[in-house]
């Protein structure tokens, strides 16, 4: 259910908002009306685009598009809970909601707890999803995402701006090897689809693969990932569909999907 939010004047000025494209901007502070109390979205364009372009003429894929900034400029981390993937809005520790009520499966509560254990640092250091390094944060302007209920947010705007002072982001110490994986991938499989641009939302969907288990954190994992994905006739596009489709052709962001990674991993495209 869509919820009241309140936006402080600092938004604008935020050098991570200020960082997105003017739609990138209304999507994602029109993003925080169907956040739960939590800060938490199911990761669906479609929905989203239901909710803030109902009647616009805006292509879930444009809205894909639009995510991908919000995700390359660490304001949105992307998580994974009962097999769905969800959105969370990094800043979300510091609104103030009475009485909060949960829709989504919570952020993972070790992040969570490191959110709010820095919570009252002016230029908040943010621990993304997954990680387990103090070496890898990312800086967040903490004004960005900070809320109240209507009224209920008066009185709380002088404790709020102690919090909220803007920080310029920097520079996440992003520990996935992004081109070795690239490289493994090109070199075991040199007839797939190749990687030509790495965008944010690449980025972020390798890194979130990574991160979320300690022996894909292993360039030999990825390898034999890889290894197993070239030994199947379908995934290398071996096969002839009988239907008359094109030829499967795999590509990097494909194996990157959580749910399709599973499905390689589980041996559904064996031969």
């Amino acid at each position: 259910m869509a919820r009241i939010r309140t936006i402080k004047p600092e938004t604008w000025t935020s050098e991570q908002v200020m960082s997105l494209t003017p739609l990138a901007r209304l999507a994602f502070i029109g993003l925080w009306n169907f956040c739960d109390d939590g800060g938490n979205h199911p990761a669906s364009a479609r929905t989203l685009k239901a909710e803030v372009f109902p009647s616009d003429d805006i292509a879930a894929t444009e809205v894909e598009a639009l995510v991908a900034e919000m995700l390359g400029q660490t304001l949105l981390t992307a998580y994974e809970a009962g097999g769905k993937t969800f959105w969370h809005v990094t800043g979300w520790h510091h609104q103030r909601i009475d009485k909060p009520s949960f829709k989504h499966p919570p952020f993972p509560a070790e992040a969570a707890t490191a959110l709010r254990a820095l919570s009252d640092e002016p230029a908040t250091t943010l621990v993304a999803l997954g990680e387990h390094s103090s070496n890898d944060r990312r800086i967040i302007d903490a004004a960005s995402t900070t809320e109240g209920k209507g009224e209920e947010g008066k009185g709380k705007e002088e404790e709020e701006s102690n919090n909220s002072a803007a920080a310029e982001p920097s520079a996440a110490a992003d520990t996935c090897p992004h081109q070795k994986i690239i490289d493994l991938y090109h070199e075991v499989l040199p007839a797939a689809r190749r990687v030509r641009e790495w965008t944010p939302a690449r980025q972020q969907a390798l890194r979130t693969r990574w991160r979320e288990k300690t022996d894909r954190q292993n360039l030999d994992w990825w390898r034999r990932y890889f290894e197993y994905v070239a030994a199947s006739d379908f995934l290398c596009g071996r096969t002839t569909p009988s239907n008359g489709r094109k030829v499967f052709e795999v590509s990097l962001d494909w194996l990157c999907k959580s749910e399709n990674l599973v499905k390689v991993v589980e041996g559904a495209y064996e031969n």
